[in-house]
């Protein structure tokens, strides 16, 4: 099969699941609400969700790299100025072209009220977004900004503070507008090494190792985090500290997790907690992903695989701990299974990054309604989200003692 017939296969395809929830709503209606009324504003509530976590995603300014050979030989002729503004704008318009689609499948979903103010949430926060990706990032702390617009619009009572936060959001936007663009500013160093990173995210990707698009790891002002026994201990927490927006990236997912489960009542809490909580612990198993990509790493730490396993599952089990402390607080019932989900995010985010490489020569293509899938492919690649599923699956189910047989084979295999 040609690629470009493998193309128009994939946009058919996606086309037609994209488009089930305008096609079948009631289906999508009863999958996600059941017999219960959502709230009035629950449309309301997703959109204002989407726009928090469109926001944040922006904030990594991952337009920010371009080819040494063409800032040597080209950056006279074409400056670059332009092409990053390009990408910035490209990057930005497919964010928001995606919540766009969100808001519809709400709309349709959950109904139409407040979409006026949705609308102004969508706009403003959308030209706030573009004005600050544009400047360089005063810190660390500007990732809290949509954690505390997802919180206010979580339960979306008081429309009023929404209105007004949108007009701050308007204000600030123009503000940043008159400042100098980050991309007149950009020294080549600071291009050449986003661009180094980017190109090993690509070969990663093009080899099936998702993993490596995890978060990378910032200095840390803790030099002598090494000096002391156990090093293993130590170098993963380190990981963990080493990586503030995505601590911040967990609370928003708490926050997000925790709306959801109100809005979308007939979906089962064990889902929102055990996907939540692998969501939120999988970017701290990043150093988990580098000993496997990292030989001399791992002989330096010199431990054996399996207390390299149990050790990051240790670490990663606390923070879903305190992501699951978080949701409770947030509204979403303590129960058994949800303690059980904890354990299960852990495992299951470890047996993630702890895969072997991609084995081409096992594609095992497998014929499904006329579509030819590389299950074997598929199969390698969701290595630990499969424990996930399954686990959610029996948890829903209430078979605990046998997710934790569960987690304790997927460390060990």
């Amino acid at each position: 099969m040609s690629d470009t017939v493998s193309r128009a296969l994939a946009v058919v395809l996606a086309v037609g699941i994209g488009g089930a929830p305008f096609y079948q709503p009631e289906a999508t209606r009863d999958a996600l609400v059941g017999d219960t009324v959502p709230p009035s504003n629950a449309a309301l509530v997703v959109v204002c969700l989407g726009v928090a976590v469109a926001w944040w995603s922006t904030q990594g300014r991952g337009y920010l790299w371009a080819d040494p050979a063409k800032l040597t030989w080209d950056d006279l002729t074409a400056p670059r100025s332009a092409a990053l503004g390009r990408r910035l704008t490209l990057g930005w318009a497919a964010r928001w072209a995606a919540l766009a689609y969100g808001a519809a499948v709400s709309g349709v979903v959950l109904g139409w009220d407040g979409i006026l103010y949705a609308a102004i949430l969508f706009a403003a926060f959308g030209f706030l977004a573009l004005s600050a990706a544009r400047v360089r990032s005063p810190g660390v702390w500007e990732s809290a900004l949509p954690l505390l617009l997802a919180a206010l619009g979580s339960y979306a009572a008081f429309r009023i503070p929404l209105v007004v936060s949108s007009g701050l959001a308007f204000v600030g936007g123009f503000l940043l507008l008159r400042r100098q663009p980050l991309a007149e500013t950009v020294g080549r160093q600071e291009l050449v090494r986003d661009f180094s990173a980017r190109m090993t995210q690509r070969v990663s990707v093009a080899f099936l190792d998702v993993w490596g698009l995890l978060p990378p790891a910032r200095p840390l002002a803790l030099p002598g985090i090494f000096a002391r026994r156990p090093i293993l201990l130590r170098y993963l927490l380190a990981g963990v500290l080493a990586r503030p927006r995505a601590l911040v990236g967990a609370a928003l997912i708490a926050v997000i997790a925790a709306a959801l489960h109100r809005v979308f009542p007939a979906v089962p809490p064990v889902w929102w907690t055990a996907v939540g909580g692998y969501l939120a612990a999988i970017p701290f198993a990043a150093p988990v992903a580098q000993l496997r990509r990292t030989p001399g790493l791992r002989r330096w730490l010199n431990h054996s695989t399996l207390i390299v396993k149990l050790a990051a599952a240790a670490v990663l089990a606390l923070v879903a701990a305190l992501w699951l402390a978080a949701v409770t607080a947030l509204g979403i019932d303590w129960t058994t299974t949800s303690l059980v989900a904890v354990p299960l995010a852990a495992a299951a985010a470890v047996r993630s990054v702890t895969r072997d490489p991609i084995d081409f020569a096992n594609v095992g293509m497998v014929d499904l309604g006329g579509v030819l899938v590389p299950m074997g492919l598929v199969v390698q690649v969701a290595r630990g989200i499969d424990v996930l599923v399954l686990g959610a699956v029996l948890l829903a189910t209430g078979v605990v003692p046998v997710v934790a047989v569960l987690c304790a084979a997927a460390l060990l295999s």
